[in-house]
């Protein structure tokens, strides 16, 4: 079967180093990563696997403050509970949110301002929509539209437009704002290719790349970062291959060693299966090429 330009170009960017990680691995161990203290982290969509592994990772990593939001407060508590097992010491907050709603992200400008004195190093949005897979616009639902630039576009945006002031604020090396994107943002064509999901991820990478330009010169760092593959990512093994979503995040926000690090992959779309030491050493080809950005090919 041949594959269109799209698929080839999405493929690419899956593969844009040798090695391929599905499991976690010594490089991003979050019990090495020298997080200082204090060190708040919020995670928009700390629950579930995705959201569990973050909040793990950034425990374990040492994170004096978490801050795990979402709609069901019942799921976030069993994600605090994990949590503070793996850190006693860390302060865990959780924080009923729904992120399409501009009042309710607003919302956590005072917890952290009430729990953490305005502290916040880390900022990780991991919410988001899919409705079903249909290739084929006159099917899709508008609904699905509406849902998925709601979720992945506009509440980013929220939470962009509140937080960051608190980010910019923080005397912190590490202050980092993240997105939980997909591999689906690049794809244009496929069975997969569903356009509610890809082009709403798409435009939330493009975002990203905006707030880059508008406030690195602040000392944000943030990236989209493409958390897996699909529908074997959610197998019984699911808990321990996410966490290395949540370990790939402590290595990118680290703030140790991490000036070129911020330098190069500011603004970038990033897969967490990618070896980082691969990653790095493409990081002259990466500046020199500008890869990694969406843009338009003109010749």
């Amino acid at each position: 079967m041949s594959l269109t330009k799209s698929q080839l170009n999405a493929q690419h960017c899956r593969d844009f180093v040798s090695t391929i990680h599905t499991a976690p691995y010594d490089t991003i161990d979050p019990a090495v990563v020298n997080l200082h203290s204090p060190f708040v982290v919020c995670i928009i969509g700390g629950r579930g696997a995705a959201g569990g592994g973050l909040a793990r990772a950034y425990a374990r990593a040492g994170a004096s403050g978490l801050i795990l939001a979402a709609r069901t407060r019942t799921a976030l508590e069993q994600t605090a509970k994990e949590a503070r097992s793996i850190s006693p010491s860390a302060k865990v907050i959780v924080s009923e949110c729904d992120i399409t709603s501009e009042s309710q992200v607003k919302s956590l400008v005072d917890t952290v301002k009430s729990e953490f004195n305005g502290r916040l190093d880390v900022v990780i949005v991991n919410s988001g929509y899919s409705g079903p897979i249909i290739p084929d616009v006159v099917q899709e639902s508008p609904d699905d539209y509406r849902n998925a630039f709601d979720v992945n576009l506009m509440g980013l945006f929220y939470a962009a437009h509140h937080l960051l002031p608190l980010l910019v604020a923080t005397n912190s090396v590490a202050r980092s704002l993240i997105a939980i994107n997909s591999m689906a943002a690049p794809t244009v064509s496929g069975p997969l290719a569903h356009a509610h999901y890809c082009v709403s991820k798409a435009a939330q990478a493009r975002l990203i790349e905006m707030i880059n330009e508008q406030y690195s010169d602040r000392g944000i760092f943030c990236a989209s970062v493409h958390p897996g593959g699909m529908r074997s990512d959610f197998s019984k093994d699911a808990p321990e291959w996410l966490f290395k979503l949540g370990a790939f995040c402590t290595w990118l926000s680290s703030p140790t060693n991490s000036e070129r690090r911020r330098q190069v992959l500011n603004g970038r779309f990033l897969s967490c299966k990618w070896d980082v030491t691969e990653l790095e050493a493409r990081f002259d080809e990466i500046i020199e090429k500008d890869l990694l950005r969406f843009r338009i090919a003109v010749e």
